[in-house]
């Protein structure tokens, strides 16, 4: 097994080995890093490039995951049920027969809305074996929006889970204009072996039903899919019908395994690791298929709570996790006495800031746990483009990136690269096999976003500003859209975020920007205070004081709310500040307004959006 991945003893001693190969090549350095990658110091640049081929993400995930004993577990349901690749293997091929009665063909469409369970996994692998395009749909969509994903991808399959707001919210979208043909209700058990209810409904039909039917021996016509080809849509943006389809091909899968796979970030054969994520985004593969490849096995847990996830981590003991910083808060604070086992604590999807990180960081590995390794990336580039290293990750920084991608700072919406390593502030942009196909029949928004520079390489436009240190190390700023000017200087809110969290006064805070009849736009902070003897109002005082000595004057929040909680995203756990920025602050009859600090009378209907 020579070609596993290398421990993370030889990790240490081949980035001593790196560290001087970079010093010797050192004079031939650039100054930017699209040329210099000076990232590669931490990677082994045997890997640097994926070799392209004209294989499907099925053939790959085979071909890696054959590397390993036949008897390795990679997929786990809930520590009951466990797969080898010869067990997935077999389930894909029951899946293709299934899909092929059913009429499915190359560059058809299938549609999912499904929990976190191993059917959807193999559904995808079958799909993508056969040239077929599966279309992930998170469960928490409104009817509306579900009819306008099912048009946009002329689905006329949609397979969901057997959960009773999935089921309602399918059946209104049955009624609306669409081409669905048949709806295939799946209990979320059924790899348990447990039962599904009866079902009596127009176009629903049980997967007990469903697989009486379609389960025989057929013809199959089995594709060698091209590279370049889609097998993946995902969504990204909007709150109604103007949610973007990401379109992602093999290639884009392929390179993401292959950056996992072999970046220094310490996802090696033999490990564990335990996936809450929903599979309706991108960053699911990454954290099921893209694991499995690297020789880790991966236990699928379908559903969780905030307040009970230490307890599943601590009853599963990962050594690998992808979780947002709330997920993390919650093992920070609770009561468990031994992380030991916990190798890699991934943070991604929202901004863990640094006071936050070390905060995090000193409680877990006080507790036998690894550092924080935050990361960074979206649908767009297949969801991870950045994350730390396993041995030295830098708090505050969203990583180095994967040893296949390229990124780098640009002056915004441009294609003027600014130099690494003096503190210049740009926009991210990211180049490489993983960025995405386009926007499903939508030229100009994919335009906007994915950019020819004149080096002529295809550069995707995050909309995020940041830095890159000497050693490529990046540092996020903030998003185009959360910054504001004021007194002819921008403001970055997740910046005052950052320094109103340094005070054990506030257990949470989300800054935004209201329109403003003498400034244009001033910052509102809404933030969740610590208990205290202490009134709000001098806690609110205390906050002042410590802007007032540490920040410059446009820091100065023009108001703060005052909340018993902050708003998350049902599906990512990400803090939501279009619900907050939303909100009629100054409305006087949903809110009590005293001076600049304000409170509300009453819960407030807002859109929540996702």
């Amino acid at each position: 097994m020579s070609n596993l991945h290398i421990n993370e003893e030889n990790l240490k001693k081949l980035s001593n080995e790196n560290l001087v190969l970079e010093q010797e090549e050192s004079k031939k350095m650039t100054g930017y890093a699209s040329v210099d990658r000076p990232w590669m110091k931490w990677h082994d640049k045997n890997n640097a490039d994926l070799l392209v081929s004209d294989e499907n993400f099925y053939d790959y995930f085979m071909k890696m995951t054959g590397e390993y004993p036949s008897d390795t577990i990679l997929l786990d349901f809930m520590g009951k049920r466990g797969y080898t690749k010869e067990d997935i293997e077999r389930e894909v091929s029951n899946q293709i027969k299934m899909f092929t009665n059913l009429g499915v063909k190359k560059g058809d469409t299938v549609s999912f809305m499904m929990l976190n369970v191993p059917e959807v996994i193999f559904m995808f692998l079958a799909i993508n074996k056969m040239g077929a395009i599966a279309n992930l749909i998170k469960f928490d969509e409104s009817p509306e929006r579900i009819n306008f994903m099912l048009n946009l991808t002329k689905s006329k399959y949609f397979f969901i889970s057997e959960v009773p707001p999935i089921i309602e919210n399918v059946i209104k979208t049955t009624n609306l204009d669409n081409k669905l043909e048949k709806v295939i209700v799946v209990p979320v058990m059924e790899s348990l072996g447990l039962p599904g209810q009866e079902l009596n409904i127009p176009k629903f039909t049980t997967y007990k039903n469903y697989k009486d039917e379609y389960l025989k021996d057929t013809k199959v016509n089995l594709v060698s899919k091209g590279e370049n080809e889609t097998t993946l849509i995902v969504y990204t943006g909007g709150s109604t019908g103007d949610a973007k389809g990401v379109e992602l091909t093999n290639k884009n899968l392929v390179a993401m395994a292959h950056g996992l796979k072999h970046s220094n970030y310490g996802f090696t054969y033999g490990k564990t690791s335990m996936n809450i994520l929903p599979p309706a985004i991108a960053y699911y593969l990454n954290a099921t298929c893209g694991l499995m490849i690297c020789g880790v096995k991966t236990t699928l847990v379908p559903a969780f709570d905030i307040n009970t996830y230490p307890d599943l981590v601590d009853t599963y003991k990962p050594n690998i996790i992808f979780s947002g910083p709330i997920l993390l808060k919650s093992l920070q604070h609770s009561n468990i006495e031994d992380f030991s086992y916990l190798s890699s604590p991934a943070s991604g999807g929202d901004k863990l800031y640094a006071s936050e990180e070390e905060e995090i960081n000193e409680s877990l590995m006080k507790r036998g746990a690894g550092a924080v390794q935050q990361g960074y990336g979206a649908s767009e580039e297949t969801a991870v483009a950045t994350c730390n290293p396993i041995i030295g990750p830098r708090v505050g920084s969203i990583g180095i990136p994967m040893v296949n991608v390229i990124a780098s700072i640009f002056e915004y919406q441009t294609d003027k690269e600014l130099a690494y390593g003096n503190g210049l502030v740009g926009e991210i942009c990211i180049t490489g096999p993983t960025l995405m196909k386009g926007y499903l029949n939508n030229k100009e928004a994919t335009d906007f976003v994915l950019k020819k520079h004149s080096d002529g390489r295809i550069w995707a436009h995050t909309d995020d500003f940041g830095v890159m240190d000497q050693d490529g190390f990046l540092f996020h700023k903030g998003r185009a859209k959360r910054m504001l000017t004021r007194s002819g200087t921008k403001l970055w809110l997740p910046t005052l975020e950052e320094e109103i969290k340094k005070l054990d006064i506030v257990s949470d805070c989300c800054a935004v920007k209201l329109d403003d009849i003498n400034e244009r736009e001033v910052p509102v902070v809404h933030l969740v205070l610590n208990e205290s003897e202490q009134t709000p109002e001098e806690l609110i005082f205390q906050i002042d004081q410590y802007l007032t000595n540490n920040c410059p004057a446009y820091f100065m929040p023009k108001y703060y709310v005052i909340k018993k909680e902050l708003p998350y995203t049902e599906v990512n756990k990400k803090l939501d500040f279009k619900t907050l920025e939303a909100e009629n602050i100054l409305d006087s009859e949903n809110f009590n307004i005293n001076g600049r600090i304000i409170t509300e009378k009453q819960k407030v209907k807002t859109l929540k959006r996702y």
